[in-house]
């Protein structure tokens, strides 16, 4: 059978394919045949980017079109339960929070609504609004889960009721520590890049999104969070594709990745992203840091211009430390010995026997 080189990334990217992307489209779609490669793409995830392209370019147009319809009913239904959390958000007086990456992304750029897998809808918030952003969900009906790293509530879950026209399973996730990392300490604080008095509404809703360099921050960061090429591996660098589309200031992003000593991190995974969804994320990201050359050795096959799915146990330890702007050494020491705040906040303690929990979990 014809190999699979960069495929996926075609079927995401979708539009202005050359004709010779194009052709290699059909050549595979004669090859494995459409059943095959529902199969597929479902397993990836990325059924409706699938449908859309199969569709644009005549592939058993009526099949593929009926598929793109379901999920744009499906992601409607998910932004009307949006409108309905934003709008008790706003009746119990909650400011800082906002739909981020994936669902955050697509409605930034105002892309097609059906383009849209996942079972669920990232939200950013401030912990102090916690306790209002609990009553809200309470008085809508939804049922809450609370995520922690070791002690440290980090998140929460909520579950809309039952017989909702909603996703099987489908629930909104709140976090309260952007970029945190379940086995490190957060990085960096919203507050340091999120401007909370500009918060931009979509459309005519009770929706919020964050301002797009926002946004395209955090989309750029989260994807070093998994290591650049775990799960959900290429469906990450979706949201640079969306956030790329929009009127972006990236001079703003790099003074943020200066300031934060993120320049790896960010320049890594604009560069992953030009090579495999075509973004043309310009120079003045990609370019903060040579490391991020050694990110793409251990994350990225240049021949099939495709994600090595997927870094695990050390490969993971590598990866963070070569994120670290001040080098592998200094990345390893704040890996292994975080500060003693977060400490006592996951193990509740500073001490030995946290310290040896430590190394256990991130070793």
């Amino acid at each position: 059978m014809i190999e699979l080189k960069g495929f996926y990334n075609l079927l995401i990217r979708g539009t202005d394919l050359t004709a010779e992307e194009q052709q290699y489209i059909e050549n595979i779609y004669n090859e494995y045949g459409r059943d095959m490669l529902y199969s597929m793409v479902k397993g990836k995830k990325i059924l409706p980017f699938a449908a859309r392209t199969f569709a644009n370019y005549g592939f058993d147009m009526d099949f593929w079109i009926e598929i793109q319809e379901d999920y744009r009913k499906r992601n409607s239904n998910i932004l009307n339960c949006l409108e309905k959390v934003y709008q008790a958000l706003r009746q119990f007086g909650v400011i800082k929070m906002f739909v981020s990456e994936n669902f955050g992304a697509l409605l930034s750029a105002d892309e097609d609504i059906s383009l849209f897998a996942s079972g669920d809808v990232d939200n950013y918030a401030d912990p102090a609004e916690k306790e209002k952003i609990y009553m809200a969900f309470d008085s809508i009906g939804f049922a809450r889960q609370e995520r922690f790293s070791g002690q440290h509530l980090i998140a929460a879950e909520f579950f809309p009721p039952e017989n909702t026209d909603l996703p099987e399973g489908f629930y909104v996730s709140v976090d309260f520590y952007p970029l945190a990392r379940l086995k490190l300490p957060c990085f960096i604080e919203a507050d340091k890049f999120v401007d909370w008095d500009n918060l931009i509404k979509y459309k005519d809703t009770n929706v919020v999104l964050p301002p797009h360099e926002a946004l395209m921050y955090i989309c750029l960061l989260h994807i070093s969070l998994h290591s650049f090429s775990r799960a959900p591996d290429i469906r990450l660098y979706i949201d640079l594709l969306n956030m790329n589309k929009t009127n972006m200031n990236y001079e703003v992003i790099r003074q943020w990745c200066i300031r934060d000593k993120t320049c790896t991190r960010a320049a890594a995974a604009a560069s992953l992203s030009n090579m495999l969804v075509k973004t043309k994320i310009p120079d003045l990201i990609t370019g903060l840091s040579k490391r991020k050359t050694y990110i793409e050795k251990i994350v990225y096959n240049r021949k099939h211009n495709d994600l090595i799915y997927e870094p695990k146990g050390l490969k993971v330890l590598r990866l963070e430390t070569l994120c670290n702007d001040s080098g592998s050494l200094r990345g390893l020491k704040e890996i292994l010995f975080p500060n003693r705040d977060w400490m006592k906040q996951v193990y509740g303690s500073s001490g030995l026997s946290a310290q040896l929990r430590h190394f256990i979990k991130v070793v």
